[in-house]
């Protein structure tokens, strides 16, 4: 099995945080440990130097007449062996007796008279000590009492090989702890991806032509489970526009095929006759005009109900006078009407202007008396009316006839025919609404407009 970039990637982040986290531990362990030495030997020489003070004043005491040189002297030849070293000092810092070697010892003493703190160091490459000073009296009978000091110290060697040790230990273990991170990480990894393989394999499983399938979402209210219903919540937007596809493929071949027919059918018939005159021809010539006119007509009401299932931006850029605008659609549409045996009439008109688009609001009235007048009854007139509204301005256009309504057809889910839906979206880009109400025998079709569109 290949590995994973992603996992070497999350693995390679858990090993570095698990590096940092162990440095970090390290360091403080080995402050820790460097600390914890030094406050021990620290205690350790304060009471070396107690005792060889303690030691200093028992001899004097029992040996009166002795001197303090003397005293001093005696202590250190029978000091014990203990790894500690001491040099006692009179008054003046001056030593007088002590155990280790001369230079130490000197060099120790300049420390101490240096030094701030009852415990300090001296530092010397390959030669270090840590030192506890005290300063002493003991009181004399009839003369001055006797000051003097003792400074206690011992090599840092044990100390700073101790730490050397165990630093070495750690840099050996690093590496070999730096590995088995990486490949806890690849497995922690592997483990916590595994729902997300999981989703990718149903994901996989999903066919293009069956978009009803959705992922299994689960319990886990976690990151994968969110995945997986926004991944459920697109599934159901692209079956959604799917079955708009085939509906409004559907449409387009419907709409297109009856004036398809009506031309195919008149040409042949035609082109079959054994003989013709003008007046014929020109009857045929009609006739197919009408139809390809009628085809031209749905081929643009499918561009513009592609655009509107698309969610197009209508641009509203026109300054748009609806009394004219019921003007010229009213002419322009009463020979179709009057070839429909409808007769088409205005009614209220006032001077509104609607900022909008005066093509996409044409097309509108157009296809709203285009309807009227296919539908309406012949002994009532197909009356177009324009008049301001709260916020607004509304079109209106009245007819006879049988109640209709936007019932949407249930293979499609779209209302019947193109026109509507198309009046609907156009009257929707406009900040308005398209309404259908029955005023006792008569249909009336609004189309509201929001007057700052």
């Amino acid at each position: 099995m290949a590995l994973s970039r992603l996992r070497l990637r999350l693995a390679a982040g858990f090993a570095f945080a698990f590096l940092v986290a162990l440095a970090i531990l390290v360091s403080v362990a080995l402050g820790y440990l460097w600390k914890e030495s030094t406050r021990r030997l620290d205690n350790r020489l304060d009471a070396s130097a107690d005792g060889v003070a303690a030691a200093v004043r028992r001899v004097l005491q029992e040996s009166p007449d002795s001197s303090f040189a003397r005293a001093a002297n005696e202590v250190a030849r029978e000091w014990p062996p203990s790894g500690d070293l001491f040099a006692i000092v009179d008054d003046a810092g001056a030593m007088v007796a002590g155990v280790g070697p001369r230079e130490v010892i000197e060099r120790m003493l300049a420390a101490w008279a240096a030094a701030r703190s009852p415990h300090f160091g001296a530092d010397k490459p390959g030669d270090d000590y840590r030192a506890s000073g005290l300063h002493a009296t003991l009181p004399r009978a009839g003369g001055a009492p006797l000051r003097f000091g003792v400074l206690a110290f011992s090599s840092l060697e044990g100390i700073d090989s101790d730490t050397h040790v165990l630093a070495v230990a750690l840099a050996i273990a690093v590496p070999l702890i730096l590995l088995l991170s990486l490949a806890a990480g690849y497995g922690l990894a592997r483990r916590a991806l595994r729902p997300v393989d999981e989703l990718a394999t149903a994901i996989a499983g999903i066919a293009p032509t069956d978009l009803s399938r959705r992922l299994p979402v689960g319990d886990a209210h976690d990151e994968v489970a969110a995945l997986a219903a926004e991944f459920n919540t697109l599934l159901e937007k692209l079956d959604d526009a799917q079955r708009r596809n085939r509906g409004f493929i559907r449409e387009a071949a419907h709409q297109i095929r009856t004036p398809l027919t009506l031309v195919l059918g008149e040409a042949g018939h035609e082109l079959a006759a054994t003989s013709t005159t003008p007046d014929r021809m020109r009857g045929t010539l009609g006739r197919i005009r009408t139809a390809a006119e009628q085809m031209r007509r749905r081929v643009d009401e499918l561009f513009l109900l592609a655009e509107a299932q698309a969610g197009e931006k209508v641009r509203l850029e026109d300054d748009v006078e609806l009394d004219g605008l019921v003007l010229d659609c009213t002419d322009l549409m009463r020979e179709r009407a009057s070839a429909l045996g409808r007769s088409l009439a205005i009614g209220t008109a006032e001077a509104v202007v609607v900022r909008g688009s005066a093509s996409l609001l044409q097309e509108a009235l157009v296809e709203l008396i285009e309807n009227a007048c296919r539908y309406g009854a012949a002994d009532v007139p197909v009356t177009v009316s324009c008049a301001a509204a709260p916020g607004g301005a509304s079109l209106e256009v009245t007819s006879g006839g049988e109640p209709f309504v936007m019932a949407p057809r249930p293979d499609t889910g779209a209302p019947d025919g193109l026109g509507l839906p198309i009046v609907e979206w156009i009257a929707r880009a406009h900040g308005g609404a398209l309404q259908i109400a029955r005023e006792g025998s008569l249909n009336v079709v609004t189309m509201t407009l929001r007057s700052g569109s």
